[in-house]
């Protein structure tokens, strides 16, 4: 057995098989297992009526597939271009990412290291620059810029090729690096969006559903997207995606949002109970406590250990950069990859953030992830933390042939 500290792609906060999940599930297939989006269901209308006060405020429309994330971000994209007629360019940050579809790979930051498609239509996508504090973008402190990354932002509109529709991005970066918004800059763009009529899309799908210890970071940061996109801990572990719209918006016709198996009961089903558990059980609580638990412990073997640059979180939407030294920031991407499969030998499984390639090899490969399921116990989370503790030391020690070889592994395997 593993310890899991990925939930399997974060989408398992209440745990595996969940045993309340899987009894609404069962009991929807005794009634229903498929109907075409064109017909309603009750699962899908109190799914749709629960989702509608997600945010605070006046309820808001719903989409609901179960194509997961990036269909629900491309919906996203449809709907701004619907009510903001002529305008066909997006913002989007650079290290972002939003799916596997062709458009929302255009959409993400290019990451050869894992497909070999073209980014088709990434004219579509203007890009700016995402505030990574601990590399700053511009090179400056982070306690004094003052935020000067969002004149990168109106930078980026002023450059556009066409009109501008939305912003999209992830409050949080996930596949990017575990990499949270600073205080004060989500502010900065509803601000931008709202005085240059642009739709503010919060691609929500790592960090809703109690991983950072709220429901949302739109409410953890007190922002109000124009539209938020849900998946991943929406479902349970079931497949599910959600367009969470303004109820002001001019909405899809019939055929504009219509997929055959769009309209699934029983992950409409299993999501209900998976919202009502996470609220019951108290899980953004759980992961506040637990979070702290985790960087409190982390943070103090950074102290020891000089690869760890940076541990950022909140709640358990935890990430480890581990570098060369503090000084270069150079990315400890061999040593990153050491620790993940060290750590599968002693039963504990964490994942990395997602490569560019220079110079034909992977780099910023090197922030360990560590996103259990929101039920882990404590007991289990101190033997992954043993773990992780253990295999830090161990790759804080290897050779540079030893790293030289865990290069070669890496490429030989993503076919480089």
């Amino acid at each position: 057995t593993y310890i899991d500290c990925t939930a399997q792609a974060w989408t398992l906060n209440v745990g595996y098989c969940n045993p309340d999940v899987l009894a609404a599930a069962v009991e929807q297939m005794k009634y229903l297992t498929h109907v075409r989006y064109a017909y309603p269901t009750i699962p899908r209308i109190k799914l749709i009526n629960r989702l509608s006060t997600f945010l605070p405020g006046q309820p808001r429309k719903v989409c609901l597939n179960v194509q997961g994330g990036g269909a629900a971000i491309e919906a996203a994209m449809k709907l701004a271009m619907i009510n903001k007629p002529g305008a066909d360019v997006f913002l989007v940050a650079s290290r972002g990412y939003h799916g596997a579809s062709l458009a929302t790979l255009a959409a993400s930051q290019y990451f050869p290291y894992i497909t070999r498609f073209p980014c088709f239509g990434r004219d579509r996508f203007v890009r700016f620059a995402y505030p990574y504090c601990y590399r700053c973008p511009i090179g400056r402190n982070p306690r004094t810029c003052e935020l000067a990354c969002l004149d990168l932002v109106e930078q980026a509109i002023h450059y556009a090729s066409g009109s501008v529709a939305g912003l999209i991005i992830e409050p949080m970066q996930g596949a990017g690096g575990q990499v949270p918004a600073p205080p004060g800059y989500l502010a900065g763009l509803r601000e931008i969006c709202r005085r240059r009529d642009i739709f503010l899309i919060f691609d929500e799908c790592q960090t809703s559903f109690g991983r950072i210890g709220a429901m949302s970071a739109a409410e953890y940061y007190g922002v109000s997207p124009d539209m938020i996109v849900l998946s991943k801990g929406l479902g349970g572990g079931f497949a599910i995606g959600a367009l969470v719209a303004n109820a002001d918006l001019k909405g899809f016709t019939a055929v504009e949002e219509h997929t055959t198996f769009g309209s699934a009961p029983l992950s409409f089903a299993a999501a209900l109970v998976n919202i009502e558990l996470i609220e019951r059980a108290g899980l953004c609580e759980r992961a506040r406590t637990l979070g702290q638990r985790a960087t409190t412990r982390l943070r103090h073997l950074q102290e020891k250990q000089e690869i760890i640059g940076d541990v950022r979180c909140p709640g358990l939407f935890i990430g480890v950069e581990l570098v060369e030294d503090r000084h270069s920031k150079q990315p400890a991407t061999e040593r990153a990859a050491a620790v993940v499969e060290l750590a599968k030998q002693f039963g504990v499984i964490f994942d990395l953030s997602m490569p560019d390639i220079v110079n034909g090899k992977p780099t910023m490969r090197n922030v360990i992830k560590i996103k259990p399921p929101l039920t882990i116990t404590e007991e289990q989370l101190d033997r992954a933390l043993d773990t992780f503790e253990s295999c830090v030391k161990q790759v804080s020690k290897i050779s540079e042939e030893m790293k030289q070889e865990i290069m070669r592994r890496m490429l030989e395997a993503a076919g480089v």
